[in-house]
């Protein structure tokens, strides 16, 4: 069930009128499922220096735009935690997207 209510955050650069250029974040939310990493999806990654914490799965791969970060509000929790998007696996017409702690802008 896509019951989770997720926050899709993209980032770009743009100049503004001093010439600076700045960060402009675009963030639209939509429902997600929410499914832990696996033991061996886990020790995988992190021989390659990832650390996958979660992973979200969206409905239809039309809803995710190439946005680089997450936001989340797990159940029963008041803060929200930011997660990198460090993978994306297409299956069927889901989108998988595994998440690590943190945000590098």
């Amino acid at each position: 069930m896509y019951n989770e209510v997720i926050t899709l955050v993209s980032v770009r650069k743009e100049q503004n009128r001093f010439g600076d250029l700045v960060e402009v974040k675009t963030e639209r939310q939509v429902f997600a499922k929410l499914l832990s990493i696996g033991s061996a999806e886990f020790y995988q990654a992190a021989a390659s220096g990832m650390k996958p914490e979660v992973k979200f799965v969206l409905a239809d791969y039309l809803d995710y735009n190439g946005e680089q970060y997450i936001r989340y509000t797990p159940y029963g929790e008041t803060k929200e935690r930011e997660y990198s998007v460090i993978r994306q696996y297409r299956n069927g017409n889901q989108l998988e997207l595994t998440c690590q702690r943190g945000v590098d802008t």
